[in-house]
């Protein structure tokens, strides 16, 4: 096997541990309305469930991080998709709101190992030139699996009950995990590489120092740098658009639009596909303009300027004239969302070591969770005072704004020096 197709195959296994991810994160959404009656579950108990989740996946995210860099990344997600997958079958055995909170819980605490561990094993195998397209195809997942989820696990709760739904979907995690023991390995020990292609991957993506002998020594490394803290700032002042139209996006169309049931249903997805479609041309982009001899400062922040440009469209959605033009702004924002998620991702392989990635791809995501979890409970409290507008004005005013830590903060794009 040719060094480039094990790098795709290991790319395309990272790829379905993020499908798999989202799918299980899904499936209580989907089955909301079967469990009310099952189990009694209120909208009360619901937003205490999710809630509960937010905040495990939110505060693990780090601590999973170090781990991942302290253990290497073929245990770290191992170890990960086994936790969440066991924590989705329990779904299952639920009786009643505490049971599927304490599920919910360890879930959101287990998932939170996906992307530091997928980040760390795209630096360590990909050269700068190619890692913001292989982190938009990894980072695909997310959209993927939760178009997926809803039809998958109808079907399965339809055919066999709600509780096959969970059982099923976590399986395939175990499938999944079969596949990565045999096939991932680190660089410097897969045995499928012979010493040219080692040889090879030293040149493209840097020498392989060994893992820390201490819990946190990555982070005892990278907590006071400058880029670390800037991206931090970016990710926590734009991470509320995404999650913004995840979670509200068709109650809008329900409220704002009065779109029936039927019609939120085949419009919703949409903007899904639009932000994949965002990553991989974002991606695309700037791997581009740096094969053409472009610095990786201008090459990563150019196109995520006009990422922040396109997520402005959120500023025309209530005065669209149509259902099919707010839809359709709606789409622009998202898929300059999507351009600058491949972009951002890129900037931790492009800053921080391999032995580092996890810890720093941990916090990054530690702030993104807490802004999105923060926005989200902030506009269900402002949506029945105010209404939509004055959302739709902060999503698309934020992307701009993200852009003063990226410039002023973050610096220039370089590989950290030693300390």
């Amino acid at each position: 096997m040719t060094l480039s197709r094990l790098r795709w195959l290991i790319l395309g296994l990272l790829f379905f541990s993020t499908v798999i991810n989202y799918v299980d994160r899904q499936a209580l959404s989907v089955l909301l309305p079967t469990l009310r009656t099952e189990l009694g579950l209120t909208s009360a108990g619901y937003g205490m469930i999710t809630t509960v989740f937010l905040l495990a996946f939110t505060f693990t995210s780090m601590p999973f991080g170090m781990w991942v860099d302290k253990v290497g990344t073929r245990l770290g997600l191992s170890f990960a998709i086994v936790g969440w997958s066991v924590a989705a079958i329990l779904h299952a055995f639920a009786t009643g709101p505490i049971s599927l909170c304490v599920f919910r819980g360890l879930l959101g605490a287990s998932e939170a190992g996906n992307f530091p561990a997928g980040a760390k094993a795209v630096a360590s195998w990909f050269p700068q030139k190619q890692r913001a397209f292989a982190m938009a195809v990894f980072d695909c997942g997310t959209a993927v699996g939760a178009v997926l989820a809803p039809p998958l696990v109808a079907l399965l709760a339809l055919k066999f009950g709600w509780r096959s739904a969970f059982i099923v979907t976590g399986v395939l995690g175990f499938i999944w995990l079969a596949c990565w023991l045999w096939i991932y390995h680190a660089p410097e020990r897969h045995p499928w590489l012979t010493a040219e292609m080692r040889e090879q991957i030293l040149k493209e993506v840097g020498a392989v120092k060994p893992k820390a002998p201490l819990f946190g020594a990555a982070l005892k490394r990278i907590i006071g740098l400058r880029p670390l803290w800037g991206i931090m700032m970016t990710r926590l002042t734009v991470a509320p658009v995404w999650w913004f139209y995840v979670f509200w996006l068709p109650d809008y169309l329900s409220r704002g639009r009065g779109f029936s049931l039927k019609e939120t249903g085949f419009y919703a997805w949409i903007p899904y596909l639009t932000v994949d479609l965002g990553k991989m041309l974002g991606g695309a982009l700037s791997d581009g303009l740096l094969g053409r001899g472009y610095s990786a400062t201008f090459a990563r922040k150019s196109v995520m300027v006009l990422s922040a440009l396109a997520m402005t469209g959120g500023l025309q959605v209530v005065n669209a004239g149509s259902a099919a033009a707010a839809i359709a702004w709606v789409c622009l924002a998202t898929f300059g969302f999507g351009m600058w998620s491949a972009n951002v991702l890129a900037l931790h392989a492009d800053i921080f070591p391999s032995e580092t990635m996890g810890t720093a791809m941990g916090a990054t995501l530690m702030a993104s969770s807490l802004s999105g979890a923060g926005f989200t409970f902030g506009v269900g409290q402002l949506v029945d005072r105010f209404g939509y507008t004055p959302v739709f004005w902060t999503v698309g005013v934020l992307p701009l704004a993200a852009c003063v830590p990226l410039f002023f903060w973050v610096g220039r794009v370089e590989r950290i020096r030693e300390v």
